[in-house]
Protein backbone atom coordinates (compact mmCIF):
# COMPACT_ATOMS: atom_id res chain seq x y z
CA UNK A 1 0.00 0.00 0.00
CA UNK A 2 1.33 3.42 -0.91
CA UNK A 3 2.44 6.04 1.68
CA UNK A 4 -1.16 7.98 2.14
CA UNK A 5 0.01 11.26 3.83
CA UNK A 6 0.47 15.18 3.23
CA UNK A 7 4.06 16.12 2.88
CA UNK A 8 5.02 19.45 1.64
CA UNK A 9 8.63 20.27 1.72
CA UNK A 10 10.05 23.46 1.98
CA UNK A 11 13.56 23.75 2.17
CA UNK A 12 15.60 27.24 3.14
CA UNK A 13 17.80 28.64 5.87
CA UNK A 14 21.10 26.84 4.79
CA UNK A 15 21.37 29.65 2.39
CA UNK A 16 24.31 30.57 -0.05
CA UNK A 17 24.01 33.81 -0.32
CA UNK A 18 26.36 36.18 -3.07
CA UNK A 19 29.05 34.10 -3.82
CA UNK A 20 29.65 31.98 -0.19
CA UNK A 21 27.78 29.48 2.18
CA UNK A 22 26.06 31.75 4.84
CA UNK A 23 28.07 30.70 8.24
CA UNK A 24 25.47 29.65 9.37
CA UNK A 25 21.50 28.46 8.82
CA UNK A 26 20.49 30.28 11.87
CA UNK A 27 21.73 33.89 10.52
CA UNK A 28 19.72 33.62 7.56
CA UNK A 29 17.63 36.88 6.80
CA UNK A 30 14.34 36.63 7.02
CA UNK A 31 12.04 37.87 4.08
CA UNK A 32 11.79 41.04 3.44
CA UNK A 33 8.39 43.07 2.88
CA UNK A 34 8.11 44.05 -0.92
CA UNK A 35 4.73 45.86 -1.78
CA UNK A 36 3.22 46.56 -5.35
CA UNK A 37 2.67 45.27 -8.74
CA UNK A 38 4.79 42.85 -10.26
CA UNK A 39 5.05 41.82 -13.61
CA UNK A 40 4.64 37.92 -15.02
CA UNK A 41 7.71 35.72 -15.72
CA UNK A 42 6.28 32.37 -15.07
CA UNK A 43 3.09 29.72 -15.42
CA UNK A 44 1.75 31.39 -12.13
CA UNK A 45 0.28 34.42 -12.41
CA UNK A 46 1.61 37.70 -10.61
CA UNK A 47 -0.55 39.99 -9.01
CA UNK A 48 -0.67 43.27 -7.09
CA UNK A 49 -0.35 41.29 -3.03
CA UNK A 50 -1.69 43.53 -0.11
CA UNK A 51 -1.17 41.58 3.01
CA UNK A 52 -4.87 42.43 4.13
CA UNK A 53 -6.24 41.26 0.72
CA UNK A 54 -5.17 37.57 0.87
CA UNK A 55 -8.53 36.24 -0.19
CA UNK A 56 -9.24 38.89 -2.84
CA UNK A 57 -5.10 37.87 -4.52
CA UNK A 58 -6.07 34.06 -4.58
CA UNK A 59 -9.18 34.85 -6.18
CA UNK A 60 -6.98 36.81 -8.79
CA UNK A 61 -4.42 33.86 -9.32
CA UNK A 62 -6.84 30.73 -9.39
CA UNK A 63 -8.70 32.75 -12.39
CA UNK A 64 -6.15 33.82 -14.32
CA UNK A 65 -5.86 30.55 -17.28
CA UNK A 66 -2.08 30.89 -17.25
CA UNK A 67 -2.20 30.66 -13.78
CA UNK A 68 -4.16 27.45 -13.96
CA UNK A 69 -2.20 25.62 -16.63
CA UNK A 70 1.46 26.67 -14.71
CA UNK A 71 -0.27 25.11 -11.42
CA UNK A 72 -2.18 22.31 -13.32
CA UNK A 73 1.85 21.51 -14.59
CA UNK A 74 3.64 21.62 -11.06
CA UNK A 75 1.22 19.22 -9.52
CA UNK A 76 1.37 16.04 -10.21
CA UNK A 77 -0.31 12.59 -8.83
CA UNK A 78 -3.10 14.78 -7.25
CA UNK A 79 -5.30 11.47 -7.23
CA UNK A 80 -3.00 10.45 -3.90
CA UNK A 81 -4.79 13.23 -2.48
CA UNK A 82 -7.97 11.01 -2.28
CA UNK A 83 -8.25 11.05 1.98
CA UNK A 84 -7.73 14.90 1.63
CA UNK A 85 -10.22 15.54 -0.56
CA UNK A 86 -12.84 12.88 0.96
CA UNK A 87 -12.37 15.15 4.51
CA UNK A 88 -12.79 18.79 2.52
CA UNK A 89 -15.94 17.21 0.74
CA UNK A 90 -17.40 15.96 4.31
CA UNK A 91 -17.38 19.94 5.64
CA UNK A 92 -18.71 20.83 2.16
CA UNK A 93 -21.37 18.48 3.42
CA UNK A 94 -21.83 19.62 6.13
CA UNK A 95 -21.34 16.12 7.56
CA UNK A 96 -17.98 16.18 9.40
CA UNK A 97 -17.52 16.94 13.43
CA UNK A 98 -14.01 17.00 12.86
CA UNK A 99 -11.60 19.81 11.13
CA UNK A 100 -9.06 19.37 8.18
CA UNK A 101 -5.82 18.90 9.47
CA UNK A 102 -2.66 19.70 7.78
CA UNK A 103 0.57 19.06 9.20
CA UNK A 104 3.69 20.78 6.71
CA UNK A 105 6.91 20.30 7.94
CA UNK A 106 10.14 22.16 6.43
CA UNK A 107 12.68 24.30 6.34
CA UNK A 108 13.23 28.70 6.66
CA UNK A 109 10.64 28.72 4.03
CA UNK A 110 8.18 27.17 6.03
CA UNK A 111 9.64 28.73 9.65
CA UNK A 112 8.28 32.14 8.76
CA UNK A 113 5.07 31.27 7.40
CA UNK A 114 5.29 33.76 4.73
CA UNK A 115 4.19 31.04 2.01
CA UNK A 116 2.05 28.58 4.82
CA UNK A 117 -0.08 31.91 5.69
CA UNK A 118 -1.07 32.12 2.26
CA UNK A 119 -1.73 28.57 1.68
CA UNK A 120 -4.13 28.70 5.47
CA UNK A 121 -5.78 31.88 4.64
CA UNK A 122 -6.97 30.26 0.92
CA UNK A 123 -8.08 26.90 2.63
CA UNK A 124 -10.07 28.23 5.22
CA UNK A 125 -12.22 30.95 2.63
CA UNK A 126 -12.97 28.26 1.20
CA UNK A 127 -13.35 25.16 3.98
CA UNK A 128 -14.04 27.09 6.94
CA UNK A 129 -11.67 28.36 9.83
CA UNK A 130 -11.00 25.31 11.84
CA UNK A 131 -8.28 27.49 14.06
CA UNK A 132 -4.97 28.48 13.58
CA UNK A 133 -3.48 25.07 14.98
CA UNK A 134 -0.58 24.47 16.14
CA UNK A 135 2.49 26.85 17.21
CA UNK A 136 4.69 27.31 19.10
CA UNK A 137 4.68 29.61 22.82
CA UNK A 138 7.55 31.70 23.87
CA UNK A 139 10.68 32.06 21.82
CA UNK A 140 11.84 28.63 20.48
CA UNK A 141 14.26 30.76 18.49
CA UNK A 142 14.94 34.75 17.83
CA UNK A 143 12.42 36.52 15.86
CA UNK A 144 9.82 33.69 15.49
CA UNK A 145 7.66 34.41 13.39
CA UNK A 146 4.11 33.46 12.78
CA UNK A 147 0.88 34.55 11.32
CA UNK A 148 -2.08 35.59 14.06
CA UNK A 149 0.38 35.61 17.10
CA UNK A 150 3.01 37.61 18.33
CA UNK A 151 5.32 35.70 21.35
CA UNK A 152 7.48 36.40 23.92
CA UNK A 153 9.25 34.63 27.14
CA UNK A 154 11.54 35.89 30.13
CA UNK A 155 15.07 35.37 29.71
CA UNK A 156 15.06 32.00 32.05
CA UNK A 157 13.61 30.10 28.68
CA UNK A 158 15.83 27.85 27.12
CA UNK A 159 15.32 26.46 23.28
CA UNK A 160 15.79 22.81 23.00
CA UNK A 161 15.89 20.18 19.82
CA UNK A 162 17.70 17.99 18.18
CA UNK A 163 20.59 18.86 15.67
CA UNK A 164 21.39 16.57 12.56
CA UNK A 165 24.42 15.93 11.21
CA UNK A 166 24.51 16.83 7.20
CA UNK A 167 24.22 14.08 5.02
CA UNK A 168 23.36 11.45 8.39
CA UNK A 169 20.86 10.94 10.56
CA UNK A 170 23.09 10.89 13.83
CA UNK A 171 21.95 13.05 16.31
CA UNK A 172 23.99 16.10 18.67
CA UNK A 173 22.95 15.76 22.00
CA UNK A 174 19.47 15.55 23.19
CA UNK A 175 16.82 13.08 23.50
CA UNK A 176 14.65 13.54 20.50
CA UNK A 177 11.49 14.72 22.23
CA UNK A 178 10.25 18.01 20.91
CA UNK A 179 7.11 17.94 20.23
CA UNK A 180 5.32 18.38 17.09
CA UNK A 181 7.45 20.87 15.32
CA UNK A 182 10.95 19.54 17.04
CA UNK A 183 11.48 22.68 19.16
CA UNK A 184 10.56 22.85 22.69
CA UNK A 185 11.49 25.52 25.50
CA UNK A 186 12.06 24.54 28.77
CA UNK A 187 12.72 26.22 32.43
CA UNK A 188 13.86 24.69 35.74
CA UNK A 189 13.22 28.70 37.31
CA UNK A 190 10.18 29.44 39.44
CA UNK A 191 8.33 33.08 38.10
CA UNK A 192 9.82 31.62 34.46
CA UNK A 193 6.82 33.29 31.77
CA UNK A 194 6.36 32.39 28.21
CA UNK A 195 3.59 34.36 25.91
CA UNK A 196 1.48 33.92 22.91
CA UNK A 197 -0.27 37.27 21.99
CA UNK A 198 -2.71 36.15 19.34
CA UNK A 199 -5.39 38.23 16.82
CA UNK A 200 -6.24 34.91 15.75
CA UNK A 201 -9.33 33.44 17.10
CA UNK A 202 -9.42 30.42 19.18
CA UNK A 203 -12.51 28.79 21.63
CA UNK A 204 -9.85 26.48 23.09
CA UNK A 205 -6.80 26.10 24.09
CA UNK A 206 -4.67 22.66 24.03
CA UNK A 207 -0.80 22.71 25.77
CA UNK A 208 1.40 20.05 24.65
CA UNK A 209 4.32 19.73 26.71
CA UNK A 210 6.76 16.33 27.93
CA UNK A 211 5.76 14.81 30.97
CA UNK A 212 8.62 13.04 33.10
CA UNK A 213 9.39 11.79 36.30
CA UNK A 214 10.87 14.82 37.97
CA UNK A 215 8.34 17.47 35.99
CA UNK A 216 8.09 20.94 37.51
CA UNK A 217 4.43 22.48 37.35
CA UNK A 218 3.39 25.67 35.65
CA UNK A 219 0.00 27.87 35.92
CA UNK A 220 -1.92 28.75 32.92
CA UNK A 221 -3.58 32.24 32.41
CA UNK A 222 -5.98 33.66 29.85
CA UNK A 223 -6.50 37.30 29.22
CA UNK A 224 -4.72 37.38 32.49
CA UNK A 225 -7.52 35.21 34.59
CA UNK A 226 -5.95 32.06 35.85
CA UNK A 227 -7.33 29.01 34.21
CA UNK A 228 -5.54 25.95 35.61
CA UNK A 229 -2.55 24.02 37.13
CA UNK A 230 -0.50 21.65 35.37
CA UNK A 231 2.32 19.21 36.67
CA UNK A 232 4.33 17.79 34.23
CA UNK A 233 4.93 14.74 36.41
CA UNK A 234 4.86 11.47 35.61
CA UNK A 235 5.58 8.78 33.50
CA UNK A 236 7.81 9.69 30.65
CA UNK A 237 5.62 10.79 27.68
CA UNK A 238 3.77 13.10 25.90
CA UNK A 239 1.01 14.46 27.38
CA UNK A 240 -2.12 17.64 26.44
CA UNK A 241 -4.33 19.85 28.57
CA UNK A 242 -7.06 21.80 27.21
CA UNK A 243 -8.71 25.23 28.13
CA UNK A 244 -11.69 26.35 26.93
CA UNK A 245 -12.11 30.15 26.01
CA UNK A 246 -14.68 32.60 24.48
CA UNK A 247 -14.02 32.57 20.97
CA UNK A 248 -11.70 35.44 20.18
CA UNK A 249 -8.00 36.56 19.87
CA UNK A 250 -6.41 36.08 23.30
CA UNK A 251 -3.19 35.90 25.32
CA UNK A 252 -1.81 32.79 26.53
CA UNK A 253 0.78 32.74 29.31
CA UNK A 254 2.27 30.03 31.20
CA UNK A 255 4.53 30.96 34.39
CA UNK A 256 6.71 28.12 35.58
CA UNK A 257 6.54 27.27 39.70
CA UNK A 258 9.79 26.48 39.75
CA UNK A 259 9.42 22.74 41.57
CA UNK A 260 11.48 20.87 38.45
CA UNK A 261 12.18 20.94 34.91
CA UNK A 262 8.91 21.95 32.75
CA UNK A 263 9.14 21.61 28.58
CA UNK A 264 6.68 22.93 26.57
CA UNK A 265 6.06 22.09 22.82
CA UNK A 266 3.51 24.53 21.85
CA UNK A 267 0.08 24.85 21.66
CA UNK A 268 -2.80 24.16 19.51
CA UNK A 269 -5.56 26.93 19.00
CA UNK A 270 -8.77 25.38 17.85
CA UNK A 271 -12.15 26.75 17.13
CA UNK A 272 -15.84 25.48 18.21
CA UNK A 273 -16.91 25.75 13.85
CA UNK A 274 -15.61 23.31 11.82
CA UNK A 275 -13.13 24.16 8.84
CA UNK A 276 -9.26 23.58 7.82
CA UNK A 277 -6.43 23.96 10.40
CA UNK A 278 -3.06 24.30 8.73
CA UNK A 279 -0.14 23.86 10.99
CA UNK A 280 3.66 25.85 9.77
CA UNK A 281 6.48 23.34 10.98
CA UNK A 282 9.46 24.65 9.48
CA UNK A 283 12.95 25.62 11.48
CA UNK A 284 15.79 27.38 10.17
CA UNK A 285 18.22 25.14 8.49
CA UNK A 286 16.17 22.22 8.55
CA UNK A 287 16.91 19.17 6.22
CA UNK A 288 15.27 15.73 6.09
CA UNK A 289 17.80 14.76 8.77
CA UNK A 290 16.37 16.84 11.26
CA UNK A 291 13.22 14.93 11.25
CA UNK A 292 15.33 11.75 11.54
CA UNK A 293 16.99 12.70 14.51
CA UNK A 294 13.77 12.86 16.56
CA UNK A 295 12.71 10.01 18.50
CA UNK A 296 10.32 8.34 16.43
CA UNK A 297 7.85 6.91 18.60
CA UNK A 298 7.45 10.46 20.13
CA UNK A 299 7.26 12.33 16.91
CA UNK A 300 4.53 9.30 15.94
CA UNK A 301 2.59 10.25 19.44
CA UNK A 302 2.49 14.31 18.51
CA UNK A 303 1.73 13.11 14.66
CA UNK A 304 -1.55 11.09 15.93
CA UNK A 305 -2.33 13.05 18.43
CA UNK A 306 -2.94 15.62 15.80
CA UNK A 307 -4.57 12.80 13.37
CA UNK A 308 -3.47 15.19 9.72
CA UNK A 309 -5.89 14.65 7.14
CA UNK A 310 -2.56 15.54 4.86
CA UNK A 311 1.33 15.86 5.44
CA UNK A 312 3.40 17.98 3.35
CA UNK A 313 6.94 17.39 3.35
CA UNK A 314 8.87 20.90 2.28
CA UNK A 315 12.74 20.19 2.10
CA UNK A 316 15.75 20.42 -0.41
CA UNK A 317 16.99 23.70 -0.63
CA UNK A 318 19.87 23.09 2.00
CA UNK A 319 20.30 19.81 0.85
CA UNK A 320 20.93 20.97 -2.69
CA UNK A 321 24.17 22.64 -1.42
CA UNK A 322 25.24 19.08 0.07
CA UNK A 323 27.76 17.96 -2.95
CA UNK A 324 29.63 16.15 -0.92
CA UNK A 325 26.20 13.93 0.10
CA UNK A 326 25.21 11.15 -2.63
CA UNK A 327 21.69 11.90 -3.84
CA UNK A 328 21.46 8.37 -3.37
CA UNK A 329 21.99 8.68 0.48
CA UNK A 330 19.60 11.69 0.11
CA UNK A 331 16.99 9.57 -1.94
CA UNK A 332 17.10 6.45 1.12
CA UNK A 333 17.16 9.34 3.91
CA UNK A 334 13.71 10.83 1.94
CA UNK A 335 12.27 7.25 1.86
CA UNK A 336 13.05 6.76 5.94
CA UNK A 337 11.44 9.57 6.74
CA UNK A 338 7.83 9.39 4.55
CA UNK A 339 8.08 5.74 6.23
CA UNK A 340 7.71 7.36 9.17
CA UNK A 341 5.15 9.67 8.60
CA UNK A 342 3.58 6.29 7.12
CA UNK A 343 3.26 4.41 10.30
CA UNK A 344 2.52 7.84 12.48
CA UNK A 345 -0.83 8.63 9.59
CA UNK A 346 -1.16 5.64 7.71
CA UNK A 347 -4.55 6.97 6.20
CA UNK A 348 -3.50 10.45 5.61
CA UNK A 349 -2.55 11.80 2.07
CA UNK A 350 1.13 13.03 1.78
CA UNK A 351 2.81 15.47 -0.48
CA UNK A 352 5.78 16.80 -1.52
CA UNK A 353 6.33 20.00 -1.80
CA UNK A 354 9.61 20.38 -3.93
CA UNK A 355 12.03 23.80 -3.39
CA UNK A 356 11.73 26.49 -5.19
CA UNK A 357 14.50 27.71 -7.13
CA UNK A 358 18.10 28.67 -5.96
CA UNK A 359 20.67 30.23 -7.96
CA UNK A 360 24.63 30.64 -7.03
CA UNK A 361 27.25 33.40 -8.56
CA UNK A 362 29.63 31.77 -11.02
CA UNK A 363 31.38 33.48 -13.78
CA UNK A 364 28.81 33.33 -16.43
CA UNK A 365 26.44 35.21 -14.02
CA UNK A 366 23.60 33.54 -11.50
CA UNK A 367 22.42 30.26 -12.25
CA UNK A 368 20.53 27.92 -11.11
CA UNK A 369 22.29 25.47 -8.36
CA UNK A 370 22.75 21.99 -10.36
CA UNK A 371 22.26 19.56 -7.65
CA UNK A 372 18.87 21.25 -6.96
CA UNK A 373 17.30 19.77 -10.22
CA UNK A 374 18.20 16.39 -8.82
CA UNK A 375 16.81 17.04 -5.35
CA UNK A 376 13.66 17.31 -7.35
CA UNK A 377 13.97 14.84 -9.64
CA UNK A 378 14.58 12.47 -6.23
CA UNK A 379 11.61 13.84 -4.87
CA UNK A 380 9.44 13.27 -8.20
CA UNK A 381 10.69 9.60 -8.05
CA UNK A 382 9.91 8.93 -4.30
CA UNK A 383 6.26 11.15 -4.12
CA UNK A 384 5.48 8.61 -7.16
CA UNK A 385 6.95 5.61 -5.68
CA UNK A 386 5.34 6.32 -2.42
CA UNK A 387 1.64 7.01 -3.38
CA UNK A 388 2.21 10.64 -2.58
CA UNK A 389 1.37 13.58 -4.61
CA UNK A 390 4.05 15.79 -5.62
CA UNK A 391 4.60 20.07 -5.93
CA UNK A 392 6.92 21.16 -8.67
CA UNK A 393 7.82 25.24 -7.21
CA UNK A 394 10.40 25.37 -9.55
CA UNK A 395 7.82 25.02 -12.22
CA UNK A 396 5.22 27.05 -10.54
CA UNK A 397 8.35 29.56 -10.25
CA UNK A 398 8.88 29.73 -14.05
CA UNK A 399 11.46 27.18 -14.26
CA UNK A 400 15.54 27.13 -13.32
CA UNK A 401 17.05 30.77 -13.11
CA UNK A 402 13.29 32.24 -12.33
CA UNK A 403 14.76 33.13 -8.94
CA UNK A 404 17.78 35.89 -10.24
CA UNK A 405 15.18 37.39 -12.28
CA UNK A 406 12.75 37.87 -9.50
CA UNK A 407 15.83 38.87 -7.30
CA UNK A 408 16.58 41.60 -10.11
CA UNK A 409 12.86 43.34 -10.44
CA UNK A 410 12.07 47.11 -9.73
CA UNK A 411 10.31 45.43 -6.45
CA UNK A 412 12.08 41.89 -6.01
CA UNK A 413 9.94 38.82 -5.30
CA UNK A 414 13.49 37.43 -4.01
CA UNK A 415 16.19 38.40 -2.01
CA UNK A 416 19.65 39.20 -2.72
CA UNK A 417 20.78 35.92 -2.06
CA UNK A 418 19.04 34.38 -4.48
CA UNK A 419 17.61 31.28 -1.64
CA UNK A 420 14.98 33.22 -0.04
CA UNK A 421 11.95 35.00 -1.47
CA UNK A 422 10.85 38.51 -0.55
CA UNK A 423 7.60 38.85 0.82
CA UNK A 424 5.42 38.82 -2.86
CA UNK A 425 7.44 35.97 -4.30
CA UNK A 426 6.27 33.74 -1.00
CA UNK A 427 2.91 34.81 -1.23
CA UNK A 428 2.58 34.28 -5.16
CA UNK A 429 3.99 30.21 -4.24
CA UNK A 430 1.62 29.92 -1.48
CA UNK A 431 -1.09 31.30 -3.78
CA UNK A 432 -0.17 28.63 -6.51
CA UNK A 433 -0.04 25.78 -3.78
CA UNK A 434 -3.35 26.69 -2.60
CA UNK A 435 -4.87 26.61 -6.09
CA UNK A 436 -3.41 23.77 -7.06
CA UNK A 437 -5.07 21.99 -4.08
CA UNK A 438 -8.64 23.92 -4.54
CA UNK A 439 -8.45 23.03 -8.26
CA UNK A 440 -7.44 19.28 -7.72
CA UNK A 441 -10.20 19.39 -5.32
CA UNK A 442 -12.65 20.31 -7.65
CA UNK A 443 -11.43 18.11 -10.40
CA UNK A 444 -11.87 14.84 -7.73
CA UNK A 445 -15.54 16.15 -7.70
CA UNK A 446 -16.26 16.24 -11.13
CA UNK A 447 -14.43 12.63 -11.84
CA UNK A 448 -16.77 11.48 -8.42
CA UNK A 449 -19.49 12.81 -9.85
CA UNK A 450 -20.08 15.42 -6.53
CA UNK A 451 -21.78 18.61 -7.47
CA UNK A 452 -19.62 22.03 -7.15
CA UNK A 453 -20.88 23.56 -3.99
CA UNK A 454 -21.87 26.56 -3.27
CA UNK A 455 -19.20 26.97 -0.97
CA UNK A 456 -16.79 27.19 -3.76
CA UNK A 457 -17.77 30.77 -4.92
CA UNK A 458 -15.35 33.56 -3.28
CA UNK A 459 -16.45 35.50 -0.80
CA UNK A 460 -16.87 38.90 -2.19
CA UNK A 461 -16.53 40.56 1.03
CA UNK A 462 -13.69 38.34 3.22
CA UNK A 463 -12.33 39.47 6.21
CA UNK A 464 -8.89 41.25 6.65
CA UNK A 465 -5.91 39.51 7.24
CA UNK A 466 -4.57 38.47 10.66
CA UNK A 467 -1.32 40.42 11.46
CA UNK A 468 1.67 38.65 11.44
CA UNK A 469 4.00 38.55 14.44
CA UNK A 470 7.54 40.81 15.03
CA UNK A 471 10.39 39.89 13.18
Amino acid sequence: MGIALPLILSACGDTTPVRARAASAEEAVLPRVARGSVETTSGVAAVPVAPSEPHQVFAAVAQGDGARAGVDAAMENGVALRHFYEALARVDAGQSHDDVTVLHFGDSHTAADYETGPIRRALQARFGEGGRGFVAIGEPWKHYVQEGLRNGSSHDWSPERSHAIKGGKGRLGGDGQYGLAGVAIHTGSAGARAWADLTAKASRVELAYLQQPRGGAFDVYIDGARAGHVSTRGASGSAWRSFAAPDGPHRIEVDATGDGDVRLFGTVLDRDQVGVMYDALGINGARVTNVLAWDEAHMAEQIRHRSPDLVVLAYGTNESGDTDVPIETYERQLVDLLGRIARAAPSASCMLLGPPDRAVHTHDGWGTVPRLLDIIATQRRVAHAAGCAFFDQLEAMGGPGTIAQWADEPQPRAQRDRVHLAREGYVQLGNAVATGLIHGYGAWRSETGLATPAAATPDPSPPQATNLGTQ
